[in-house]
């Protein structure tokens, strides 16, 4: 994953250029818009000029907006991202990782602040990610001054804000400025970005150590101070593998937790959702993509109702996750399910066949599954479904190959219970050492080509 575009309502749009290493904070020059994203594509039509690249000294020239927006972004952060004998090595969740090397490109990395010797922000309290509430905050401290920065799901974290980081100082959230925030995630969510929303606010008064404050007394009342947009591309081969289940009459559905426009986006680019999605019927058009909201809301009846279960749902829970699970057993599917979170494994363990990765997937995960996929690649799958197919169909082969045989060896001594001899004796047309070569040579054919075929 990558930070591609970060939006600060006060300042406008910061952009990376292209990087050849994910994890490398030197690669990749830095970009400054001073539009939002619900603007650019006005812009473009305008013909106004690409931004030249800025260093990032020039970009935190007197700009305290984008100081406030990099604390909460390199401290509401678990990653750890260092250099190790010229090379660069992270450690922690993808999405961190991303949002801690961007906040590295302006120097602006969580060991530099938190370091162990005289460090100029100490943590106090973690309020970890939740996946019902979609956020995540911590308690920072530094020359008395307490603040809270949190991290999470645009519309989540906009519901615990009341104000907002503007050119003219910090302004009430009204519904107008939240339907342009929310404007501007969706214009960022259809380049295929995935996009968390960060805010922050000053705790009036000093901290009891010994008393955490309740969540809801920290996430409430926070100052919106802007959006970061991560790509988070598919592997290369993910696309030929949806093509290839396709071709092979394996229907892929994708359930996740991003944004719709984010997730419709992913699908058309990796093919689960058809390119010609205009040519559709309108009804069959409206189910195929849903919210998890939108799905939960369905009775049973209703789901089953459908022209066709929805191929993407977004913003899902795991509950969303077991529904569709027995949504297909009841249109008498076979499903295999795909996860690597805690939150998955009820479904994992509903499915038919559970497939936790094997890299970035949890225990819990692991345990709950029948299959551990070792490179966490899609196309693994499709691999071990070639696989399956192949042997049942050499099964086929040999208990086919095995009745011919059997079948005329038997018709053979039967048609010697016809034929009498001078002294009434049943004439067979195979002795019985003759009866014993047959079966081993054919028993010897047999074995062979078991194992040639199978491994």
């Amino acid at each position: 994953m990558v930070v591609k575009k970060a939006w600060i309502p006060s300042k406008g749009t910061y952009s990376l250029g292209v990087s050849e290493n994910p994890i490398d904070p030197t690669m990749g020059d830095l970009y400054h818009h001073g539009t939002a994203p619900r603007e650019e594509s006005k812009d473009q039509g305008t013909g106004e000029k690409t931004p030249q690249a800025s260093s990032y000294e020039e970009l935190l020239t007197d700009n305290t907006d984008l100081e406030h927006f990099l604390n909460i972004a390199s401290l509401a952060n678990l990653a750890h991202v260092h250099q190790h004998e010229n090379e660069w090595k992270a450690r922690g969740d993808p999405t961190d990782i991303a949002i801690q090397v961007f906040v590295s490109r302006f120097d602006w990395n969580r060991s530099r602040w938190t370091s162990e010797t005289n460090p100029i922000w100490t943590q106090k309290a973690e309020y970890p990610f939740d996946s019902t509430i979609k956020k995540m905050s911590v308690i920072f401290e530094s020359d008395e001054q307490y603040m809270a920065f949190t991290k999470g799901a645009v519309e989540r974290v906009l519901e615990s804000c009341s104000t907002i980081c503007s050119s003219d100082g910090d302004v009430a959230l009204s519904d107008e400025i939240r339907q342009q925030i929310i404007e501007n995630m969706e214009a960022l969510a259809d380049q295929g970005l995935r996009v968390l929303a960060l805010a922050s606010k000053e705790l009036p008064t000093k901290l009891d150590e010994l008393k955490v404050p309740a969540r809801e007394t920290i996430e409430s009342d926070l100052v919106f101070r802007g959006l970061v947009g991560i790509y988070d591309p598919p592997r290369p081969e993910t696309a030929g593998a949806v093509t290839a289940c396709h071709a092979s009459g394996i229907a892929v559905h994708m359930l996740t937790g991003d944004h719709p426009s984010t997730a419709r986006a992913i699908a058309l680019q990796v093919g689960i959702l058809p390119s010609n999605m205009s040519a559709i019927a309108q009804d069959k058009l409206d189910s195929m993509v849903m919210t998890a909201g939108q799905f939960d809301k369905l009775t049973d009846a209703d789901i089953d109702a459908l022209p066709l279960l929805p191929l993407v749902i977004a913003r899902c829970s795991p509950t969303t996750k077991v529904r569709m699970i027995e949504a297909l057993h009841r249109r008498g599917r076979f499903a295999a399910m795909t996860g690597d979170g805690v939150n998955d494994s009820p479904s994992l363990k509903r499915a038919d066949v559970g497939i936790a990765m094997g890299l970035a997937g949890s225990d819990v995960a692991k345990e709950a599954s029948d299959i551990v996929l070792t490179d966490d690649n899609f196309a693994s799958i499709l691999n071990a479904v070639e696989e399956g197919r192949r042997m049942f169909d050499n099964i086929q082969k040999f208990v086919l190959h095995l009745l011919a045989e059997n079948v005329a060896q038997a018709l053979t001594l039967l048609v010697g219970l016809v034929f009498k001899d001078g002294s009434s004796l049943s004439v067979f047309p195979l002795a019985p050492v003759e009866i014993l070569w047959v079966i081993m040579i054919t028993s010897g054919k047999s074995c062979p080509y078991i194992h040639t075929n199978y491994y």
